[in-house]
């Protein structure tokens, strides 16, 4: 006879979830009265969106049943002993199989555990966070990252972010590329074009496949904006490249995918505020879907009129020292020495204008850009007028840009000098490096420090090589140079 294993113990006795929802637009794909049935977890675990009471949880059981489901344990110990919620949640093929509930009456600032059961397998333990709750002064540590290109490298910067102790992971777009041509020095091979709903998810099956990434999703809740490859190239709203159709299988794969949930009116949604106590608080925003301007008549602009506004309300109104705007283009005005890119908010002066026109107006301070994209590492100070900043070195900016290099797309190689050449107001360039950005924010500083992985094998060695404190309240940075490059 089979004997029980504790987890099936602590299951049998386990609580109910405190409280538990699964995604509206879920219910009509799935049944509500599925239940636990065979399958396994060969896709990891993951979980986002931590908030000071809930997290949502994500898995996905490959299973050969058209519905399903699986049991999400939640416990405040890595054996799962302390069991504090427990839920059945409905799966299905109209939904590719994946799982996804949020669970809240959690405790804020608090680590807990939990893992996926069906009738004949459990996942891997994930481990997650909760944030501050409200006028909370405790540092914090994030990790942010774009451009992860499966075929030009391991995903190693995550296997080294994973290992770290962090409050949340920030990915900046472009989690996914969509086109599956073999590339020139590519390290590994990812053949398959992506164009409608079957291809975009099993992409993202593809990518999940990577070590690093799994273990990253598997130890740390994330956040998740998209930029243009979850679509295809350079596309936006008003673009005549991609059909309507395409777009919303794009979207729905990925919100399949990650671990988020949809707002009830509004279900392909990105933006969104979450406050991490008194020491920082994140504007997430979505500079990809509203874009007007391009083929369709319509003013030229990057983000819709009701987002600008809401951004813009939000960092006056915001109680934390740092206001962090985690976006998808640089920001920074002729970067590459190239003039206009009309993919970047270079392509959309009138916004760029008003938004940091609006900052510093209303005399903002500590607002801080988190920007993906551009396939470099780059710090450039930030103005409504950026000839303003060369002519007058004690004009205060707007507010500070840290592009986050890429995770292993190829950048644009020139020297720091010459980039500083036509765009002075930049403070760092590095084409070359891989890796990501590791953040710590309290009330006195804000600290950044940029990572480079070797991509070579899946836990090449990654080491930080350049770190820029920023004091509070002088919108300006000190630099420091921990390792050599050759960009310099």
């Amino acid at each position: 006879m089979r004997r029980t294993t504790r987890r099936e113990l602590v299951v049998a006795a386990g609580a109910t979830a405190l409280t538990a929802a699964v995604p509206p637009a879920w219910g009509r794909l799935t049944s509500s009265r599925a239940g636990i049935g065979p399958g396994k977890f060969l896709d990891g675990v993951a979980s986002g969106e931590p908030g000071p009471t809930a997290v949502t949880f994500w898995s996905r059981l490959s299973t050969d049943r058209p519905r399903s489901g699986a049991r999400l344990i939640v416990a405040t110990d890595e054996g799962l002993d302390d069991v504090v919620a427990t839920a059945i949640v409905p799966t299905g093929r109209g939904i590719n199989s994946t799982l996804k509930a949020r669970i809240g009456g959690l405790d804020p600032s608090t680590e807990y555990y939990f893992t996926w059961q069906s009738s004949n397998h459990f996942s891997p333990v994930g481990r997650t966070r909760t944030r501050p709750p409200a006028g909370s002064a405790t540092p914090l540590r994030f990790g942010f990252s774009s451009c992860q290109h499966f075929q030009y490298g391991f995903f190693s910067p995550h296997q080294h972010a994973a290992a770290e102790s962090l409050d949340a992971y920030v990915f900046l777009g472009d989690y996914v590329y969509e086109r599956g041509r073999v590339l020139e020095g590519a390290v590994r091979t990812d053949r398959l074009d992506a164009n409608d709903l079957s291809s975009y998810r099993r992409k993202y099956r593809t990518y999940r496949a990577d070590a690093g990434l799994r273990e990253l999703h598997r130890l740390h809740p994330v956040l998740h904006i998209w930029d243009d490859h979850e679509i295809a190239n350079n596309y936006n709203q008003s673009g005549p490249q991609v059909s309507a159709s395409q777009r919303i299988a794009g979207y729905r794969a990925a919100f399949e995918w990650l671990p988020r949930m949809v707002f009830p009116a509004e279900r392909h949604r990105l933006y969104k505020r979450l406050s991490f106590g008194t020491a920082a608080e994140v504007f997430l925003l979505d500079t990809r879907q509203y874009r007007t301007g391009d083929v369709d008549g319509l003013p030229r602009h990057l983000i819709d009129e009701r987002q600008l506004r809401w951004l813009l309300a939000g960092l006056k109104t915001s109680k934390a020292r740092w206001k962090i705007v985690a976006q998808q283009v640089v920001v920074a005005a002729d970067p590459f020495g190239t003039g206009e890119r009309r993919d970047q908010w270079d392509g959309y002066p009138d916004d760029r204008a008003r938004l940091l026109g609006e900052i510093e107006r209303a005399g903002v301070r500590d607002v801080v850009f988190y920007t993906g994209d551009a396939h470099v590492f780059l710090c450039s100070l930030l103005a409504s007028d950026f000839q303003a900043l060369v002519s007058n070195p004690r004009r205060v900016p707007a507010a500070v840009e840290y592009v986050a290099g890429s995770v292993t797309s190829p950048g644009t190689i020139r020297s720091e000098a010459e980039a500083r050449t036509s765009a002075p107001w930049i403070q760092q360039y590095n084409g070359r490096d891989h890796g990501y950005a590791l953040v710590t924010a309290d009330q006195a500083n804000l600290v950044t420090e940029f990572r480079r992985s070797d991509l070579a094998s899946p836990t090449g060695a990654t080491i930080g090589f350049e770190r820029f404190t920023q004091p509070a309240g002088l919108n300006r940075v000190a630099r420091e140079v921990l390792a050599p490059s050759i960009d310099r």
